[in-house]
């Protein structure tokens, strides 16, 4: 766990220090939000117990969303950029860009853990379909937090949130991220759980 903590400690401070020196206020209240969040995950660790690489994925989450406010491509930040033309009506209802991606991932992602702790810590054995679709909704829960703080924050300051579009957007991006993860994930847990029948 070392490993993780020294990694997220330093882009968190390199994105602390651009951050504040090019007056980004916006970023500067979500590098707090992801050091509280880290910092919660890897305090539940004890009980919850998550795989290594699930706490290097949410660490990566981090840099992602740092480097997404921080690297400015033209006029805009990574967080804008435009990656495929799957629907494009102009103004924030575009798809792909690169936070649709970060959204889908971080949700993937907080799917996966839900369905860990609901398996490992609640120990709730068979009833595969019913503990996927919660560990869905638990991410889904969660990921309505995010957009109430985007929303907040855009009551409060100049941001680059986006409006009611970009917004469901994020939602449709959380949903399809946390389908995808959880499809690919719980069948493997399901496969690597069942007791092995002597032929």
């Amino acid at each position: 766990m070392k490993p993780v903590i020294a990694f997220s400690a330093l882009y968190l401070a390199a994105g602390s220090v651009w951050f504040l020196r090019t007056a980004n206020s916006e970023f500067v209240i979500y590098v707090l939000v992801i050091v509280v969040l880290l910092g919660g995950v890897l305090r539940a660790q004890r009980t919850a117990q998550w795989p290594t690489w699930m706490l290097w994925g949410f660490s990566i989450w981090g840099l992602m969303h740092v480097l997404g406010g921080a690297v400015e491509i033209g006029d805009h930040v990574l967080f804008a950029q435009h990656l495929v033309p799957f629907i494009d009506r102009g103004g924030d209802f575009y798809v792909l860009k690169y936070d649709q991606v970060v959204h889908g991932y971080l949700y993937g992602l907080v799917a996966m853990m839900s369905h860990h702790v609901l398996r490992h810590v609640f120990a709730i054995r068979g009833h595969d379909v019913a503990v996927a679709v919660s560990a869905v909704l638990i991410a889904l829960g969660i990921s309505s937090l995010n957009e109430l703080m985007e929303f907040l924050i855009s009551l409060t300051m100049a941001n680059g949130v986006g409006g009611y579009d970009n917004t469901m957007l994020d939602f449709c991006s959380n949903f399809t991220g946390a389908v995808v993860a959880t499809a690919v994930y719980a069948p493997l847990v399901a496969r690597r759980e069942r007791p092995i029948v002597a032929g």
